[in-house]
């Protein structure tokens, strides 16, 4: 396609002049509406309309005019129109660009290639599909594909286009088609206008609409024709929410346009009117004052505000806030009832906001000692005991964010003098200046604290008597009561050391029971000679408790010296035992840490627990006399017992061995014996006298039997076993040996799961004195069980070293496999016999192979076990002994 042929020119100059007179048509519309507007809002006269109208054709005479001064400015010779017309193409502020009939851009100016952000080369090789945005594309390509067939001669379109930077821009495309001289198309030249910045215009203005009619604030516009004239006023505009808040019954369309005076004639014998002239006038808003505002005689409370606005018209917004008076009427009153209540309460009031104290009531200030002013300086959790105060602070914070706490807790707090005061408190949230905040009350229970405290430490005392009662009522055991009182004395007197010492006459005198803290060396076991005895006793007398506050204060003679040293004593309590008239012994309790001021209560309670030992000294040895009364008795039962014992074992035994049995039957031995059933009825139904067998399945019913068998056998020779001592045939052997004859015996099953044997048996092993073949047998049944309950590919260890310290004189041999472990409740039951779908309802059978290594084992004094872990494979080991 040649740019310097004549028709181009002419195409492209005619492309203009049309463009030309369609912008001036649109101009002449765009008029048109502006002019209709402006006389509806203005009232222009008739007159200078038509003015106005008329000046249309000169506005289209002159157009004309300029596009013919525009061609003869351009009809010059060929060479000087492409020139020009390269000028004009290149210096054009809108985007122009000449494509082919495919789409293809053939041409494109500076301002399209800034517009789309590409090239004169990129652009060259694209379509203009490619930028144009993929919603838009149809439709485009729909118009030019008709401009192509004829059916246009040109199209204008508004589209999107995303530029090589990926952003959006709206065009407006004006597409027209370019035929040669015998009406062929040639190719197209678009004109693409970047209308963006009006795309977002009207929707910021459609946007704004939206919101005006939506807003639930009303909004009346008023226009004033007549500055000097009140009753000029007429409505231009007015929201629906207006409508609704006024109560306006009328439609949109039949306010529009109407006098003030007919809309709201009581408005005229205000001075409303006036207000809205001057603020007309001044170009100053002002807020008017609250009243009813409306066309019904509803006591409704607004507030409005007027602003004026160009063209002499003004603002009116409009609220309803009937609500919001009658709330804040009712929260005057509120606050005026709450007030009364918190002057004269009982309880403490406080609102706290945030961190800070709002409101502090009189009988705060009482109860925390705290001026009111020095209450609202601090934060709310200030006063508050520091054990509390952590406790308080959170839930104080978290309610005002919404959290659900509990509503009522008791805490501590310091009043001013620092004294401790307990507070029964409530929260609950409430809102102060349109914010969370928390309303809380506090009751001073103090007193009643304390006085819970007293009954509590009363309760626990009579408890810790009642449960010395109880063990003692409970327990002949002398030893067990002696130390169960030194350990609940000293628990509930909180000393560092509770001692019982026991005299033996002209023997010693003995601690017999200790209960000492962490720290103190311990006294028990310690042994004072016979002569002190008498220096002991002159130190307490019978019903009478011995204190000492403090020990440097006191006398000390060299036996009261050593005891306060060994024991490390501060201070000192104790009391006499006694029994029969006689001092059995002496209840001590020591204060290591420092002297200690003893309480009567805690005198008052020694003194009760002295008489408690002595009942329970004379019932221990009460005891001892009546076993040794029943001593004869029990040794003529004993022998009864054990005889009774014996024959409820073996018939024990005897039912186990019968319920494995019926669960072997039912199990193992039904299901081969069912196969073999099915074989015999299936070579029965055939027609003819002889039924040939194949060898495969005669081995298959051979394997049956032998299977049956091996599990009668099995069975048999567990019962056996559990009736008489398992006999061995001792002899010395090398348990490598051993060892490599059972990993042959199981070489198939190995095989099969494709087990991966580590074998870690020295060969320089000692021999030992043992049965070779229930040895081995042992081993196959490890080495079978760790074969058989893991997956394939499993490595196991058989290892034999000497452990001295663990087991002595013994070989320790283990199976260590790396498969999928056991529970403890397993092991436990893992050497048992036992049915196997009691563990596992997937197997049937009974469990004796592991069984019967126990009993090999034990016949050679050795040990079996198991360690396994689940996940972590298991260990099965057993010992024996090298003789």
């Amino acid at each position: 396609m040649e740019l310097n042929q004549p028709t181009l020119y002419w195409r492209m100059v005619g492309a203009i002049a049309a463009i030309a007179g369609l912008i001036t048509a649109t101009v002449g519309v765009v008029i048109w509406k502006v002019i209709s507007q402006i006389s509806t809002l203005a009232q222009v006269s008739l007159w200078t309309q038509a003015a106005i109208i008329g000046m249309l054709p000169l506005c289209s005479v002159i157009a004309v005019g300029l596009t013919a001064f525009f061609l003869s400015r351009f009809w010059v010779s060929p060479q000087g129109r492409e020139n020009r017309f390269r000028t004009i193409f290149e210096g054009a502020a809108i985007g122009i660009g000449l494509d082919n009939l495919d789409g293809t851009i053939l041409e494109s100016n500076s301002a399209l290639q800034t517009m789309l952000g590409y090239s004169h080369k990129e652009l060259a090789s694209m379509t203009f599909s490619q930028f144009t945005h993929p919603d838009d594309v149809a439709i485009d390509e729909r118009l030019f594909s008709e401009m192509i067939a004829g059916d246009r001669s040109f199209y204008q379109i508004e589209k999107r286009h995303i530029n090589k930077d990926q952003q959006l821009r709206w065009i407006r495309l004006t597409n027209s088609l370019v035929r040669d001289k015998v009406n062929n198309p040639r190719y197209t030249i678009a004109v693409v206008e970047d209308i963006t910045s009006l795309k977002q215009a009207q929707e910021s203005i459609q946007l704004y609409s939206d919101i005006v009619k939506r807003m639930q604030l009303g909004l009346l516009v008023w226009q004033m024709p007549d500055p000097n004239d009140v009753q000029s006023l007429r409505l231009v505009e007015c929201n629906p929410a207006a409508q609704q808040i006024l109560q306006i019954t009328a439609a949109h369309d039949q306010l529009i346009g109407k006098p003030l005076a007919a809309l709201f004639p009581e408005l005229l014998e205000t001075d409303i009117p006036n207000i809205y002239a001057e603020i007309i006038r001044s170009g100053e808003g002002r807020n008017l004052c609250e009243g009813c505002y409306g066309d019904t005689t509803s006591q409704q409370i607004f507030a409005m505000k007027a602003f004026p606005l160009p063209n002499r018209c003004l603002g009116l917004v409009v609220e309803d806030i009937t609500e919001r008076k009658q709330a804040e009427d009712a929260l005057q009153q509120s606050e005026a009832r709450f007030r009364v209540v918190a002057e004269t309460a009982a309880c403490m009031f406080l609102i706290f906001q945030g961190n800070a104290l709002r409101y502090v009531n009189p009988i705060a200030e009482t109860i925390s000692e705290y001026t009111r002013d020095e209450l609202m300086a601090m934060n709310f959790w200030d006063t508050v005991h520091p054990d509390f105060q952590a406790l308080v602070r959170d839930r104080g914070l978290a309610r005002q964010s919404g959290a659900v706490l509990p509503n009522r807790y008791e805490f501590k707090i310091l009043t001013k003098s620092g004294k401790e005061c307990w507070l029964d408190a409530t929260a609950g949230l409430i809102t102060l200046a349109g914010k969370p905040a928390v309303l809380a009350t506090g009751y001073d229970i103090t007193e009643r604290k304390q006085a819970e405290e007293q009954l509590q430490l009363a309760a626990d005392r009579e408890r810790l008597l009642w449960e010395i009662s109880l063990r003692i009522r409970s327990s002949l055991n002398l030893e067990e009561i002696l130390q169960t009182t030194v350990a609940e004395v000293r628990q509930f007197l909180q000393a560092d050391r509770v001692v019982i010492g026991g005299f033996e006459p002209d023997v010693c005198c003995r601690t017999v029971a200790e209960s000492v803290g962490e720290g103190w060396k311990p006294a028990l076991g310690w042994e004072i000679e016979a002569r002190e005895i008498a220096e002991i006793k002159q130190l307490f007398e019978p019903d009478t408790v011995r204190v000492i506050h403090n020990t440097e204060q006191v006398e000390k003679t060299a036996f009261v010296w050593e005891y306060y040293t060994r024991c490390q004593v501060k201070a000192d309590m104790g009391i006499p035992i006694m029994l029969n008239g006689e001092m059995f012994g002496v209840l001590a309790i020591n204060q290591c840490s420092a002297p200690r001021h003893w309480q009567p209560f805690e005198v008052d309670l020694l003194k009760k627990l002295g008489t408690q030992v002595e009942i329970a000294i004379q019932q221990g040895q009460l005891y001892q006399q009546l076993i040794a009364l029943a001593s004869n008795l029990e040794s003529q039962v004993e022998d009864r017992t054990v005889e009774l014992q014996r024959r409820m074992q073996e018939l024990q035994n005897l039912n186990e061995v019968k319920d494995l049995l019926l669960h072997a039957v039912s199990h193992d031995l039904r299901t081969p014996i069912q196969g073999t059933l099915m074989v015999l009825n299936h070579l029965r139904s055939k027609e003819c006298e002889t039924v040939p067998v194949t060898r495969s399945m005669l081995d298959c019913m051979i394997a049956s039997s032998d299977r049956q068998l091996s599990l009668l056998n099995s069975l048999m020779e567990a019962h056996a076993d559990t009736q008489v001592t398992l006999s061995l045939n001792r002899e010395p052997i090398d348990l490598s040996k051993v060892f490599e004859q059972a990993i042959a015996t199981q070489a198939d099953l190995l095989t099969h799961n494709e087990a991966v044997i580590v074998n870690q048996i020295s060969l320089n092993l000692p021999t030992i004195n043992a049965d070779p073949i229930k040895l081995q047998h042992v081993l196959e049944n490890l080495l079978a069980n760790a074969v058989k309950h893991n997956p394939p590919n499993r490595t196991i260890t058989f290892t034999a070293t000497f452990a001295p310290e663990a087991y002595p004189n013994c070989l320790y041999c283990a199976v260590t496999d790396d498969g999928t472990g056991m529970t403890q409740t397993q092991c436990d039951r893992l050497f048992q016999l036992y049915a196997r779908s009691l563990d596992q309802q997937h197997l049937t059978g009974i469990g004796v192979g592991l069984y019967r290594c126990q009993q090999i084992i034990s016949a050679h004094a050795g040990k079996i076990g198991v360690h396994s872990t689940p996940g972590h494979g298991s260990t099965l080991w057993f010992t024996i002994p090298f003789s």
